[in-house]
């Protein structure tokens, strides 16, 4: 029984499918490992605290950024949605409904190691944050975090 042969062409040309399979596997998972052009949901406008002590966090993969500001009665929180990417209004209350603890505790569903972070206006009142860090509470997130800038 004869034995097939390479043909004569593969020789000067050589099979560069294989080749083209492991560079694209690379451009994936460099693109999964990458952190490049990350949102954090943080807003700009938000004029934060001075603060002299405090640890700079280091791991943002864990956390949501809660912006809260004055808007009436109740704060304004807007929060990063992960399903869409964009910023979002987020509120205490609305009606009969939680959408923030809702929010929070599927969140902290996903994931023992959740964070948040409060970012506020230097000039808040406290009553502005007192309902947020309730929700907090109530959603059982373990590690909650004021955003502050150090002095210059």
């Amino acid at each position: 029984m004869k034995g097939r042969r390479m043909p004569v062409s593969s020789v000067t040309h050589p099979n560069v499918t294989p080749l083209i399979d492991i560079v694209m596997c690379l451009i994936i998972f460099y693109m999964l490992v990458a952190k490049i052009g990350i949102k954090t949901g943080a807003d700009a406008k938000i004029d934060l605290p001075v603060s002299m002590q405090g640890i700079q966090l280091k791991d943002l993969g864990n956390t949501v950024t809660l912006n809260v500001s004055a808007a009436g009665e109740l704060p304004l929180i807007t929060t990063l949605n992960p399903a869409s990417g964009e910023n979002e209004e987020m509120k205490v209350l609305d009606g009969t409904k939680r959408p923030l603890k809702a929010f929070l505790q599927l969140l902290r569903g996903q994931n023992d190691n959740f964070k948040v972070i409060i970012r506020g206006d230097q000039n808040l009142d406290y009553r502005y944050l007192e309902p947020v860090l309730i929700v907090c509470a109530e959603a059982r997130v373990k590690d909650v975090n004021f955003a502050t800038r150090q002095p210059h």
